[in-house]
């Protein structure tokens, strides 16, 4: 049994590894993690879209024209002097103070598209939230454990083709993960509860074939 078991994590650990971006032309091309889980560790990974950020994306275009209209018309505002000198000339400063306004509209656009990513593999449901931020959170939810899968969309949202996609766990009443902003949300829930179908068919099928049951609970099937 440990030899046979010993085998099985070795031909485990040795399947390639195919990380690809969630979007529905490559789960088409290359099909379940599941279904292909003897051949492959394929993972999809899903993140927040630019579309998602459209209301950032506007309120950065109007204040960087008011701050260039304003800081035209009151150059008080504006830090001016000489930086520092080279060989070939004198380097001057020219740093209007409302630059930081638009500024901030985005760096909060950028923050929020690269601060998370989330990963659909054989297993289930990761996410990792604070990837650029001081602290980062990875939980992850099995197929066998999740409760429900349910998209959210606003109005604009459904107009974008985006939404949020919310994962609750079994164990508790909450949601373990909230996917913010993703492209197509009711494609990945569908996506998504069939991975959990395919999950629970073969935690099923195992259960009644014996000693391999012992071989699934050691490859974290």
């Amino acid at each position: 049994m440990e030899s046979a078991l010993g085998q099985s994590q070795n031909s485990i650990a040795e399947l390639p590894i195919l990380n690809l971006p969630g979007t529905p032309a490559n789960i088409a091309r290359f099909g379940s993690p599941s279904d292909r889980r003897s051949e492959v560790t394929l993972r999809y990974y899903f993140y927040p879209t630019w579309r998602s950020q459209l209301s950032s994306l506007i309120w950065f275009v109007l204040t960087g024209f008011a701050a260039v209209l304003i800081s035209d018309a009151v150059p008080e505002i504006v830090i001016k002097g000489e930086l520092f000198k080279t060989g070939g000339g004198t380097w001057y400063l020219h740093l209007p103070l409302l630059a930081f306004v638009p500024g901030f509209f985005l760096g909060k656009m950028f923050l929020r598209i690269f601060d998370s990513q989330y990963i659909v593999d054989a297993r289930g449901v990761e996410a990792q939230i604070g990837l650029v931020s001081l602290r980062l959170r990875q939980p992850r939810l099995r197929f066998e454990d999740i409760r429900g899968v349910e998209p959210g969309q606003t109005i604009w949202q459904r107009l974008l083709g985006i939404g949020d996609v919310a994962i609750g766990s079994a164990m508790t009443d909450g949601v373990e993960i909230l996917m913010k902003g993703v492209s197509s949300p009711r494609e990945i829930q569908l996506f998504i509860s069939g991975e959990m179908e395919k999950r629970v068919r073969s935690l099923t099928q195992s259960g009644t074939s014996g000693g391999n049951t012992y071989v699934a609970a050691v490859r974290g099937d």
